[in-house]
C-alpha cells in the first residue's frame, strides 16, 4: 500500500480528526488513527467511544488498503516537520497482522509501526431530523452557551446544550444550576413536534476548533440518540446525552419588573477589577437613581474596593449580591454596547439581555443571586 502527498495537506487532515482521541487515553482501541485507501482517497478516522471524526483527503496513488497507527506518534512526527513532498509505503510482517508504515521525505527516511485492519463497517443510521446553519450560526450559537454549561459529573444533562427545534426556530440552552442561558435562532426546518437533543460540551468544543465557514448539515438520529455533524470533507458523529433535560422554563423569573441600562463594557470592565478584590469572590451591587455601586472585601487581607458607574434605573433602591466570575461571564458573551439587567428582589434570579429598541428576545443570561452580608 503506497500513497504520495504533501506534509501540510496530510498534516490538516490528521489535525482534525484526532480531536476525537482523549488527551489521556485508558482504552488501546482510542489511540489509533485509522487510515482507509481507496480510489485515490484517503479517509481517516479515529473515535473515543462516545464521539467520532471522518475526514477524507486526496492523495496520489493507485492502491488500496486498511490500516491503524497510533495517533500521538503520527501527530509528533506532523508537528516536527516542515512543507515539503512525502509519501508512505506500508510493509506486512510475515504471519502477522503488524507491519511498518515507511515515511520518505526529501531530507529523511522515518518508519512507524503499525496494525493491519479490516475495513470498517458502517452501521446504518436513519436521521429522522435535519437542520443546516451557515458556520457563523453554529459557532455563535456554541459560544453564546457553552461557557453555562456544568462541569459536574453528577449531573450529566447538564454537561450539554440543549437543542431544541421547531418550525423555523432553534432554542439553544444552558445552565450549571447557578446561571442559565437561552439563545434563539431562527432555522428553515419543517416539524410536526419539537424535537430536544442534548449535545455533550466536549462535542461543541470540539466542533469549534474544526469549524470555519461554509453551512454545516446537522442530522438527529433519534432512535439511536446520535448527531452528525457535516462540512466539506469532514463528518463528526457523537452520541447525544439521553439525561432528561431540567425544565428550564420554569426558573426563568416572568416578573422582574426593576430594569437597569448600563453600558456594556464600562460594567463589565468595573465588575472584573473590584471582583478581585473579593476573597470568596462576591461582588454587592447597590442599585439606586442614576448609579451602580460596586463593592468587594476581603477582610482577611484587609483589602477592599469600590465604584460607582453610571447607569438608567428609575424603581426603588436595591442591595444585591453575585459571584463576580458569573456575571463577568455574561457581560463577556453579549455583543450590544448596552446591557439590560431585569431585577426583582435580592433573592430573585436577574436577567441579563442585550439592550435594543425592538429586542427580539434571542439571548438571555439569567444569574442566581448570592447571600451577602450587611
Amino acid at each position: 500500500m503506497k500513497f504520495s502527498t504533501s506534509i501540510k495537506h496530510f498534516q490538516d487532515a490528521v489535525n482534525k480528526v484526532t480531536q476525537a482521541v482523549p488527551s489521556k487515553v485508558l482504552d488501546p482501541r482510542y489511540e489509533n488513527l485509522h487510515i482507509s485507501l481507496e480510489n485515490q482517497i484517503l479517509t481517516l478516522f479515529a473515535t473515543d467511544g462516545e464521539m467520532s471524526i471522518t475526514v477524507t483527503t486526496d492523495v496520489e496513488s493507485s492502491d488500496h488498503g486498511n490500516l491503524g497507527v497510533k495517533a500521538r506518534t503520527v501527530l509528533d512526527f506532523l508537528r516536527s516537520m516542515y512543507e515539503t513532498g512525502v509519501s508512505f509505503e506500508v510493509e506486512r510482517q510475515q504471519l502477522s497482522d503488524q507491519g511498518i508504515v515507511n515515511i520518505a521525505t526529501d531530507k529523511g527516511h522515518y518508519k512507524i509501526p503499525c496494525t493491519f485492519e479490516s475495513k470498517a463497517e458502517k452501521h446504518d443510521r436513519t436521521y429522522d431530523v435535519e437542520v443546516e446553519l451557515s458556520a457563523e450560526d453554529l459557532l455563535g450559537i456554541i459560544h453564546k452557551t457553552i461557557f453555562a454549561c456544568s462541569v459536574d459529573g453528577m449531573r450529566p444533562a447538564m454537561m450539554g446544550v440543549l437543542f431544541e427545534i421547531e418550525n423555523n426556530l432553534l432554542t439553544a440552552v444552558s445552565t450549571d444550576g447557578h446561571r442559565l442561558v437561552r439563545f434563539r435562532k431562527t432555522c428553515s426546518v419543517s416539524l410536526s413536534d419539537k424535537q430536544k437533543i442534548v449535545i455533550p460540551a466536549r462535542v461543541l468544543s470540539v466542533l469549534q476548533k474544526l469549524v470555519n465557514e461554509n453551512n454545516v448539515k446537522i442530522s438527529i438520529d433519534s432512535a439511536n440518540k446520535s448527531v452528525r455533524f457535516s462540512v466539506d470533507n469532514l463528518v463528526l458523529d457523537a452520541a447525544l446525552i439521553v439525561e432528561p433535560y431540567p425544565n428550564y422554563e420554569a426558573v426563568i423569573p416572568l416578573e422582574n419588573d426593576k430594569k437597569l441600562t448600563i453600558d456594556r463594557a464600562l460594567f463589565y470592565d468595573s465588575v472584573k477589577r473590584v471582583g478581585r478584590f473579593s476573597s470568596i469572590g462576591d461582588i454587592r451591587f447597590s442599585v439606586q437613581s442614576s448609579s451602580l455601586k460596586l463593592t468587594a472585601e476581603n477582610i482577611n487581607e484587609g483589602e477592599s474596593a469600590q465604584e460607582d458607574i453610571p447607569c438608567t434605573y428609575r424603581n426603588e433602591a436595591i442591595d444585591i449580591g453575585f459571584n463576580s466570575k458569573f456575571i463577568e461571564a455574561a457581560l463577556a458573551h453579549i455583543d450590544e454596547d448596552s446591557v439590560v439587567v431585569e431585577l426583582s428582589s435580592p433573592t430573585t434570579a436577574v436577567i441579563l439581555k442585550p439592550d435594543k429598541e425592538k429586542d427580539d428576545g434571542s439571548l438571555i443570561i439569567l444569574v442566581m443571586p448570592v447571600r451577602i452580608n450587611n
